[in-house]
C-alpha cells in the first residue's frame, strides 16, 4: 500500500540535525527542530522567509523557494525544486521533482522527475470526515486514514491549478493540462478539459 511509504520515509530515521557546510541557508529561514531533526544536504539553497519544521530530510542540490513552508515529516530527494509560498506536509518527494509556486502537497508521495505547475493542490481529506478510500486493481480499500493525499507517478507533468482528490493515483509518464480536477484513477496518457475530462 503506497501510503505506508509515508510512515517509513527517511526523515523519520534521522538521528540528529545536520546542515551541510556547503548549504546556503538565508538568515531569515526558520528551522524548527522541536518535533524532530532537520537534515539539509550539500549545495542546497533555502531562500528568504522559508519555514522548515522537522523531522525533515532535504537532499543535495535542492532549492527551497521564498516563503515555502515544510511541515514534517518531509523527505526530499536530490535536485528537488520547491517554488515560492508552496506548502508541503507529510510528503515523500522523489529525486529531480519540481513543484511550482503556491502549491499544496500534503500526505502524498511524488515520484522522481515529476513536475507540478503553479497552484496545484492535493486534497487530503473528505468533507464528511470519513476515512479516505483508495482504488487498487479495481478494489476499493479503506486506508484507515482521515487524511491522505495522492500518489503522483514518475515523469508526470501536472498543469497549473490542477486539483487532485484524496486517495487518487496519478499515472506515471503522463501529462495533465491546466485546471483539471483529477477525480479518479486514470490510465497513463495526455489529458485536457473539453466539457469533460478526455485524452488527447
Amino acid at each position: 500500500m503506497w501510503w505506508l511509504d509515508l510512515d517509513n520515509q527517511r526523515a523519520l530515521s534521522l538521528p540528529e540535525t545536520h546542515i551541510d557546510e556547503s548549504a546556503n541557508i538565508h538568515p531569515t529561514t526558520t528551522l524548527d527542530t522541536t518535533a524532530g531533526p532537520i537534515y539539509i544536504g550539500r549545495r542546497t539553497k533555502v531562500c528568504a522567509g522559508a519555514f522548515i519544521y522537522g523531522p525533515a530530510y532535504i537532499g543535495d542540490d535542492c532549492m527551497i523557494g521564498n516563503f515555502a513552508m515544510m511541515r514534517g515529516p518531509i523527505t526530499l530527494g536530490n535536485k528537488v525544486r520547491i517554488g515560492f509560498a508552496t506548502e508541503l506536509k507529510n510528503a515523500l518527494i522523489g529525486e529531480g521533482v519540481a513543484i511550482g509556486p503556491q502549491c499544496f502537497v500534503s500526505d502524498s508521495r511524488v515520484d522522481q522527475h515529476a513536475y507540478l505547475g503553479a497552484q496545484v493542490r492535493t486534497s487530503n481529506h473528505r468533507l464528511d470526515k470519513k476515512h479516505v478510500s483508495v482504488v487498487i486493481d479495481g478494489q476499493t480499500i479503506d486506508s484507515g486514514r482521515e487524511k491522505l493525499g495522492c500518489w503522483i507517478g514518475e515523469h508526470t507533468s501536472i498543469g497549473i491549478q490542477c486539483i487532485i482528490l484524496p486517495g487518487r493515483i496519478v499515472p506515471a509518464h503522463s501529462l495533465f493540462a491546466p485546471r483539471i480536477i483529477i477525480e479518479k484513477n486514470l490510465p497513463p496518457g495526455r489529458y485536457r478539459i473539453k466539457q469533460a475530462l478526455e485524452s488527447f
